[in-house]
């Protein structure tokens, strides 16, 4: 084993909230997926490091697309294997291209910015814009649909 397989076995740090939501998503029995740029076998070892695997029905990797992010085919593919219309998943990103494929995918997108803000031209986009993933448990979709 090389010094960067062993790195890849540490797990990944978690953002803050995700431990909470992740619970709440699983308690009111919403499928969830990752939909991922990485490769399939590499995010799920991540997520099996991080010990959050099993709250997700399955990934989406960026090898099983044409094209990845910013395109919107990995959240396409996610809401078909979900047997989901895109217009009623949710997606939850931190970066540019990602927030750009969900919005290409027509996903309502919630944006928790890791060590880069939103740029102006991104905020235009008008997609939801939090400072934790805490802030998705109270946070009013109903007047985002209206």
């Amino acid at each position: 084993m090389n010094s960067l397989e062993k790195t890849t076995d540490k797990p990944i740090p978690l953002k803050t909230g995700v431990t909470e939501l992740l619970a709440h998503i699983k308690e009111i029995k919403i499928p969830a997926a990752v939909a991922t740029s990485t490769k399939t076998h590499k995010a799920e070892h991540k997520l099996r490091n991080a010990d959050i695997l099993d709250v997700f029905s399955f990934i989406v990797g960026g090898d099983q697309v044409e094209r990845s992010k910013p395109h919107p085919d990995i959240y396409l593919k996610a809401a078909e294997k979900l047997g989901a219309n895109p217009r009623n998943c949710l997606a939850f990103e931190d970066s540019e291209n990602g927030v750009k494929s969900a919005f290409a995918a027509d996903l309502t997108v919630v944006q928790v910015p890791d060590l880069v803000a939103p740029s102006p031209s991104l905020k235009q986009l008008g997609h939801i814009i939090v400072d934790s993933l805490l802030d998705v448990l109270s946070y009013d979709f109903k007047k985002e649909k209206q």
